[in-house]
């Protein structure tokens, strides 16, 4: 049975509000792929991955879908909103996001994400 998609995405969140970077970095695969939303960089592999996530934005996901791609293989994609409060008004920024997560050793692993600002 396929492991649980939303509790590894509820995971995943919690890591990135509490600005956990050792716990994030941890999800993703060592040899892993991401495009941020706030850079045009291609960050490779966890450790590189690790010095994107220096921010101080929360996230929570809105709506996203899944689909098995391999035995252990899921893709994920959907949309999510980052916030960033200041002392008068908290900017919102809309994104959508792509996962493709591996199912190994009981945990589930990012080997790709990637995420760009909502169009308008």
């Amino acid at each position: 049975m396929m492991p649980d998609v939303r509790a590894f995405l509820v995971l995943w969140a919690q890591a990135f509000n509490a600005h956990d970077v050792d716990k994030l970095a941890a999800l993703y695969a060592r040899d892993a792929l991401l495009y941020g939303t706030s850079s045009s960089k291609l960050y490779s592999g966890a450790e590189e991955i690790r010095t994107y996530f220096r921010r101080t934005h929360t996230v929570e996901f809105e709506a996203w879908r899944s689909a098995r791609l391999a035995a252990n293989l899921v893709l994920v994609v959907g949309n999510y909103v980052f916030s960033q409060s200041s002392t008068d008004h908290i900017a919102a920024t809309p994104a959508r996001f792509t996962f493709v997560l591996s199912h190994k050793d009981d945990a589930w692993q990012i080997l790709h994400h990637h995420s760009s600002a909502a169009p308008d």
